[in-house]
């Protein structure tokens, strides 16, 4: 909304560029660094659970694919 006037009203506008972008987490109310983030309703919360609080939604989690062996190739002698 700051560009749209024309640039002689821009100038009288304040505008607040210190505002703290810090997640809380929305089940302890607490300041946290890494969190998980519901997909519908945008929720932040330090634990994953496979229902959010918020708005009920049920995640699908899948289950972590198993390491592959990969084999080694044999070099031929000539």
């Amino acid at each position: 909304w700051v560009f749209l006037p024309d640039p002689t009203v821009r100038k009288k506008l304040v505008v607040k560029w210190n505002c703290r972008t810090v997640p809380i987490c929305f089940c302890h109310h607490e300041l946290i660094d890494i969190g998980f983030v519901c997909s519908v309703c945008l929720a932040i919360y330090c634990k994953l659970s496979p229902i959010c609080t918020t708005c009920e939604v049920v995640f699908k989690l899948k289950a972590p694919m198993k390491a592959v062996k990969v084999k080694k190739k044999k070099m031929i002698k000539s």
